[in-house]
């Protein structure tokens, strides 16, 4: 975020911070679920802004952390043109509330087991508790639980079907359960209603190959290693080289294979990539 003057950030569950002086902010040890992100500028002259911000982590296979960037555009307080967006509220009941609230501290602390217990009992009390239902998806996915978290998403998404992160992970537990028709679908509208969110194009590439799909499969990739970068989307560069091998462009698979090792010295699978290298230049 840029912007010269000092804002006020309220994140969730009341955690306050103040920009630098250059206008950015950082937060870091927050659990995945939907925030929402108040800005508040120190000039009267200003409007406040209140954003909500879906955290999630279900990278098969790799760290469990997750890098999100969200930009705010300050407005002039005299402009009234431009009303702040729809937000999803619900109102819960105080026994549901109080669960989830020990759960996202359970997962805070990284006890997932306890916190998918206290997610369990807050849908018991309220079955319809959208960020219960969500978290406790996600998490299922997280295990590799994919018929239960499939079942918790669509129940999240029956409740707030603009939920772009329940989409993603409802698409990436198709992936996991080889449904790739569902799984486009449902990532695709994932990115229609987030565009930022690189898991999506990232698994929509993998579920365009198991449809034969190899030219949408490149582009969802390409899109994923944009918006997410050779770090965080690095699994699309073995996907890419996987298309470009099916293709017999040997030289560009053994490029991506090279560019995955090259940011990722220390894989767990790099002997296997080196190997298949060899392979393939013995093919040129």
């Amino acid at each position: 975020m840029r912007y010269s003057r000092k804002l006020l950030l309220v994140f969730a569950f009341t955690i306050v911070i103040g920009t630098n002086t250059d206008g950015r902010y950082e937060f870091d040890g927050i659990v995945a679920g939907t925030y929402y992100i108040s800005v508040k500028p120190d000039e009267t002259q200003y409007q406040a802004i209140f954003q909500q911000i879906d955290l999630i982590n279900t990278s098969i296979g790799a760290n469990s952390y997750s890098t999100e960037t969200v930009d705010f555009s300050v407005k002039s307080a005299a402009r009234r043109d431009s009303a702040v967006g729809t937000v999803y509220v619900q109102t819960i009941p105080p026994e549901a509330e109080k669960e989830y609230r020990a759960a996202v501290k359970s997962l805070a602390k990284g006890d997932k087991e306890q916190g998918t217990k206290q997610l369990r009992r807050a849908v018991e009390i309220f079955p319809t508790y959208f960020l219960a239902l969500q978290q406790l998806g996600l998490l299922l996915v997280e295990k590799g639980s994919y018929e239960e978290a499939s079942a918790r998403l669509k129940e999240a998404i029956a409740v707030n079907p603009k939920a772009s992160q329940s989409h993603l992970a409802l698409g990436i537990t198709y992936v996991n359960i080889d449904r790739p028709k569902e799984a486009i679908e449902e990532l695709n509208v994932a990115r229609t209603l987030d565009s930022r969110l690189f898991r999506a194009s990232l698994y929509l590439g993998m579920a365009l190959i198991s449809t034969g799909d190899l030219d949408g499969a490149e582009k969802s990739l390409k899109q994923a290693l944009a918006l997410g970068g050779s770090v965080q989307a690095r699994a699309a560069h073995l996907y890419l080289a996987s298309i470009y091998n099916m293709r017999k462009n040997y030289g560009a698979a053994i490029a991506e294979m090279e560019t995955y090792l090259r940011e990722n010295p220390t894989a767990p699978n790099a002997a296997n990539i080196k190997e298949a290298i060899a392979k393939l230049r013995a093919k040129l």
